[in-house]
């Protein structure tokens, strides 16, 4: 095969910014060819390793609608799909674990919702995951291109930026707009589910909105800072949940049937976790709308 391919040329599909990078020359990396059962079906490619993640502004896109505008790309430059997967048809959270991924918060994955390609250009190979994240979207392309290939060149021009999204001044207005709202006032200590005792105006509000909407179902989703490994961070996050979930229907009277709960760790961070005031933004508990009239 010839040695000329070079680094796939991708535009992104919406506004956003670069929040990883790396090139390692003479590297190497398994290109999954196929979905994980029991085993990975692999490509082993060697080269010069160029990997890049975007974080977009995307409110509302779905995995497909972040990673189909890059596939068409992808074809109209010569590159061949070999495997391309939805993430239950990958499989699920074996195939994304197997990946590899840049650190948390550079990429997210959302293990019910990403999507993968792998395209092949003469000896030059192009992996794609794209994952959705509420309002934003997270893509990381990894190209793997001959020893003997030119440089990569720059991405292209970042687009300008998306006009700022407003502000909702309250949970009901929050939910309403997104269908998520995060409960600002339900404050956590670093590996801590307690929350301490008295009023909560978040939660106080939330249940007002339960109460004119009885046939809207939540789920509160807890989060944590990125300290500590992914199994223990997982643990916490759905304590705290839990421990909101308590609240809300024993003090604020919310039936139990209408409030789900789970954990999502430190994989859908709302700022960078390198300072306090980010790592105390990230340990939180949102409120997500899972069923309406």
């Amino acid at each position: 095969m010839s040695s000329s391919a070079g680094l796939a040329q991708l535009a992104m599909p919406y506004p956003g910014e670069i929040t990883f990078e790396q090139t390692t020359p003479l590297g190497s990396r398994r290109v999954a060819t196929g979905p994980f059962d029991n085993a990975l079906p692999f490509a082993r490619t060697e080269g010069n390793v160029t990997q890049r993640v975007w974080r977009l502004d995307a409110p509302e896109a779905t995995g497909l609608q972040l990673l189909a505008p890059l596939r068409e790309q992808l074809v109209a430059e010569g590159w061949d799909v070999v495997f391309s997967c939805r993430a239950e048809t990958c499989g699920g959270f074996e195939f994304r674990f197997e990946l590899d991924i840049a650190p948390a918060p550079a990429m997210f994955v959302d293990l019910a919702a990403y999507r993968y390609l792998a395209a092949r250009k003469d000896d030059a190979w192009t992996t794609i995951v794209a994952s959705p994240s509420g309002a934003e979207g997270y893509i990381q392309v990894t190209t793997v291109t001959p020893a003997d290939a030119p440089p990569p060149p720059p991405p292209p021009e970042k687009p300008p930026a998306a006009d700022p999204v407003p502000q909702v001044a309250d949970i009901a207005a929050a939910l309403d707009a997104t269908g998520r709202a995060v409960l600002d006032d339900l404050v956590f200590a670093t590996g801590s589910t307690a929350l301490e005792d008295g009023d909560y105006a978040s939660l106080a509000e939330l249940a007002a909105y339960l109460e004119a909407r009885p046939e809207t179902n939540v789920a509160l989703v807890g989060h944590t800072d990125a300290q500590g490994p992914a199994a223990a961070n997982m643990a916490l996050s759905r304590r705290r949940a839990e421990s909101a979930r308590d609240l809300l229907t024993g003090r604020y009277g919310v039936a139990g049937e209408r409030v789900e709960t789970y954990g999502a760790g430190y994989f859908t961070p709302v700022a960078p976790n390198d300072t306090e005031a980010g790592r105390r933004a990230n340990r939180r508990v949102e409120a997500v709308i899972t069923s309406v009239p």
